[in-house]
């Protein structure tokens, strides 16, 4: 059964809302869910490990700080070091929130692998309409998102033809700065360049009525596991 790009994305954002208050019953929900769509879809394993390998140190620090920097008791009994050690419960909320951010890390990977570039920018699209309410334009926030996905994949064009030798990032900061150099020089040459053109937007059709009791089972299967853990 193939689901509208705009339930994928609903079903995307109540995902990511539960995970915001981690709880061990909702991550664990959340793992055999993607572990389920991962298996069942193409495999896009490779991205997503690629995603995490570049948010490693970020994660890290996250871990590091809430195990440093949350009161509680001591991981080890050490009166001598007991300030400088880090805490049951900051090791527990870490691990809690890392572990929440590797989910959404595989869910978004999953989402941009599972939707093209067009039904992606239409759901978005039909999603923000309702906010002209409050005065959002659903044409302005289109445009943008068509704006940054093009951007985006020129940049990366220009960095993959200023990588020295086999497209390896530079580790040294004399050569990360001149690659930054000549990525920016070609960006604002390119942008000299670029004419004004039409952008047409796909539209899509409104989603079969049943299939909105897919993000709605999904808050409720998540909502009352957190509460049975409670």
């Amino acid at each position: 059964m193939k689901f509208h790009p705009v339930i994928l994305i609903v079903s995307f954002l109540v995902f990511v809302a539960m995970l915001a208050f981690p709880a061990p019953a909702v991550l664990l929900i959340s793992s055999l869910l993607l572990l389920l769509f991962y298996v069942r879809g193409d495999g896009h394993f490779r991205p997503a490990i690629v995603m995490l390998r570049r948010m490693r140190w970020f994660l890290f620090s996250i871990l590091i700080i809430f195990c440093w920097f949350t009161p509680g008791v001591p991981i080890v009994s050490w009166s001598a070091l007991n300030g400088w050690l880090p805490t049951v419960e900051g090791l527990s909320s870490g691990l809690l929130r890392v572990m929440a951010l590797v989910l959404v890390i595989a869910s978004v990977n999953l989402l941009l692998r599972s939707l093209s570039r067009d039904e992606l920018l239409a759901a978005i699209y039909f999603i923000v309409q309702p906010l002209r309410l409050i005065g959002v334009r659903a044409e302005k926030v289109a445009l943008r998102m068509t704006l940054v996905f093009d951007a985006m994949g020129e940049v990366q064009t220009m960095m993959s033809h200023h990588l020295p030798g086999k497209g390896h990032v530079p580790r040294r900061l004399d050569g990360i700065g001149q690659l930054a150099s000549n990525v920016l020089s070609a960006v604002i040459e390119r942008a000299g360049e670029v004419r004004q053109k039409e952008i047409v937007l796909p539209v899509l059709d409104r989603p079969p009525g049943m299939q909105w009791f897919v993000p709605v089972l999904l808050w409720a299967i998540f909502y009352f596991s957190g509460s049975l853990w409670a």
